[in-house]
């Protein structure tokens, strides 16, 4: 049976997409929501190469656009380690409230490979109305409350649910780069600033800069080596659990 992928007409006229997007951004922000390897949650495998394969592109071009609309537009993330796509915004378009729907989404869901993504698909997937059981991931034996251990060092710790909210209210590349900074800089003074609420203070690494401005004294020294290709964006993907 051959499948379709609606795409509203509202698209062409959408301001973010006609006043942001490049002619580039658009083709290839629609292949992420029309390829063959789509699914129901919005979260699929796909690798740079096969995306250069049917987009005509070289794999180059295929890292740079998707950094741009994960960056630059925060319509879609994608995880190297894994080579998994998400699509941000796919559950306001393609999931109901049906009970239909229910468990194929749900094991749609259990599949994502990626931790922060199916964190965020979870989280999603709580939202929906009529959801008497929440979904809990990673084998539903977790407890919510769990804390994750992030950056080379594992100083940060995070609940899926507050890693889940960081990613939505970040790029990808973003949140890379305040949890690489913030880890760097716990491990380079002991921690002597006694952090402990790590969602505050990424969130604060974010809103002020920290390591690309010095607006404010007695914040700690940059973190060596920025971070450009892809594969490095996603390297906090894996860490053990506490």
């Amino acid at each position: 049976m051959a499948k379709y992928r609606n795409i509203s007409m509202n698209f062409w006229t959408d301001t973010k997409v006609v006043d942001d997007f490049t002619p580039e951004d658009r083709y290839i922000y629609l292949y992420c929501m029309t390829n063959p390897h789509t699914n129901l949650c919005g979260c699929y495998e796909v690798s740079i190469r096969q995306i250069a394969n049917e987009t005509g592109y070289n794999t180059d071009s295929v890292e740079r656009l998707l950094r741009r609309l994960d960056g630059t537009h925060n319509v879609i993330r994608y995880s190297a380690p894994t080579k998994e796509l998400l699509v941000l915004n796919w559950y306001r378009y393609n999931w109901t409230g049906s009970e239909k729907i229910t468990k194929p989404l749900l094991e749609e869901i259990r599949k994502v490979k990626c931790e922060g993504f199916r964190a965020y698909l979870a989280k999603r997937y709580n939202e929906r109305p009529g959801v008497d059981t929440p979904y809990i991931p990673e084998n539903d034996t977790r407890q919510e409350d769990t804390r994750h251990k992030y950056g080379a060092y594992g100083w940060v710790r995070l609940t899926d649910d507050q890693y889940a909210a960081l990613l939505s209210d970040m790029s990808e590349e973003e949140l890379t780069r305040c949890i690489t900074y913030v880890d760097e800089s716990a491990q380079a003074t002991g921690n002597k600033n006694k952090w402990k609420d790590w969602n505050l203070v990424l969130r604060k690494c974010h809103r002020d800069r920290w390591g690309i401005s010095r607006s404010g004294g007695g914040q700690p020294a940059a973190s060596a080596g920025a971070m450009s290709d892809l594969e490095q964006l996603h390297s906090m993907y894996g860490a053990d659990d506490l």
